[in-house]
């Protein structure tokens, strides 16, 4: 394996988060919160930092100064991290690095560009990825609050413009040593920030599927968040949910046949909760499949639709107490079922539509990360090759798939 593609990760710094509206409580940032808890601290407690010592802030260094580092700095640090992999070949590797449009919360401050707070934060990342030189090709998927289609009469057109302006028709069907460095490459859409991307009213429904119309006109890759948890608005867990549940993409496919080939990547699979729900031993009669599930709805759209995909990024490879199994053998387990044709919902199968996806840094502070992106990605070979039910070729061709050929197939490259 010489080429490899991480669709889902993220470059930032302190600077793109809107910094007042999480401490006002509008916004909360679960891995930050996850993290700040495990050191005890609050954001703004650097005494308490201080008293816990400078063993265990160690331990948490490279998550730390991700968020100071200028962006230049962590694109080299990303391509340090990735040479580690000796499978790889850096003139063939390809990461999608997701924008997150803030806008709807973040108030818009004034400079002398004129601009959104997205447009800002999409140009300093493309200056970052110029500036870096780097091997790897970095190609970003820029972020669009669906909201922002009812808020501004404009709001299609708006999308249509800074597509216009960041992508480059080159990039279709190109292959990674072409592909043009610093442009975007899809759209990012993230419903737990305030918005259900299949919505009840009426006007509302309206807007998003013509948005959604153009996505597939243009062949536009998709990649929406669908795990509970992380980054949400100032909503309650169950509205939150509400918004993310992949139950609403089926809606939305089901009820609208013309949108069937529209790119989407549902991100993180359901999560290894999710995947843990769907694994029910007690299930005798269906296989120990739990079919009301946040996950089996995700292998229903991957079953059923050509265009849909999920990656496993920020998957916890580890284990958590009060779970059955450890959650490596859970994904495991969901591999073994599909290769035994155990998914029954549509003509393709699971494997043919999951991508690698790392979510750095999100994951960088999580036990199973092991100081590293190279022992991170270990962890998923390891399960693979644990599998006494594939054989040595099935091994190798599922991780082809999950690294190279699912994400081209994704992202219409060659």
């Amino acid at each position: 394996m010489n080429e490899f593609i991480d669709c889902h990760c993220h470059i930032f710094n302190i600077v793109d988060i809107p910094l007042y509206a999480t401490i006002q409580g509008k916004l909360n940032v679960n891995t930050i919160n996850r993290f700040t808890k495990s050191l005890g601290i609050t954001l703004f407690a650097p005494f308490n930092l201080i008293k816990k010592g400078d063993d265990i802030v160690a331990t948490k260094e490279d998550f730390i100064r991700f968020f100071e580092r200028d962006l230049k700095d962590s694109i080299i640090k990303f391509e340090e991290h990735l040479s580690k992999i000796p499978e790889i070949d850096l003139s063939k590797t390809l990461i999608t690095p997701l924008i997150m449009d803030f806008d709807c919360i973040k108030e818009v401050e004034e400079n002398s560009l004129g601009i959104s707070n997205l447009e800002f934060q999409t140009q300093r990342l493309i200056k970052g990825i110029k500036a870096s030189k780097n091997k790897i090709k970095i190609c970003p998927f820029i972020g669009f609050d669906l909201r922002k289609l009812v808020l501004d009469d404009n709001g299609l057109d708006a999308i249509k413009k800074l597509w216009k302006k960041y992508s480059d028709s080159s990039n279709k069907n190109a292959s990674i040593n072409n592909l043009i460095s610093g442009s975007i490459l899809g759209i990012k859409i993230y419903p737990p920030i305030g918005f259900n991307p299949y919505p009840v009213k009426k006007n509302k429904r309206k807007k998003y599927i013509e948005f959604y119309k153009w996505c597939i006109k243009e062949d536009i890759p998709i990649t929406v968040h669908c795990q509970k948890g992380s980054y949400s608005a100032e909503l309650s867990s169950k509205d939150i949910n509400r918004m993310t549940h992949p139950q609403n993409w089926l809606n939305l496919l089901e009820e609208n046949p013309q949108l069937k080939n529209l790119r989407i990547n549902f991100a993180h699979f359901g999560g290894e909760d999710g995947v843990e729900d769907m694994l029910d031993p007690g299930r005798i009669f269906s296989d120990g499949i739990d079919k009301n599930t946040w996950t089996y709805t995700i292998i229903k759209l991957l079953q059923r639709y050509p265009n849909t995909y999920s990656d496993i990024s920020a998957y916890n490879y580890g284990k958590s107490f009060g779970k059955i199994n450890d959650y490596s053998k859970n994904l495991k387990k969901v591999i073994e079922l599909d290769y035994l044709k155990k998914f029954k919902e549509g003509k393709y199968s699971v494997s043919s539509k999951l991508l690698w996806g790392s979510d750095v840094p999100m994951v960088i502070s999580e036990e199973c990360y092991d100081s590293s992106y190279a022992n991170y990605y270990k962890h998923l070979e390891n399960l693979v090759n644990k599998s006494k039910k594939l054989n040595q070729n099935d091994k190798r061709k599922f991780i082809e798939n999950l690294t190279v050929n699912n994400p081209k197939k994704f992202l219409k490259i060659k």
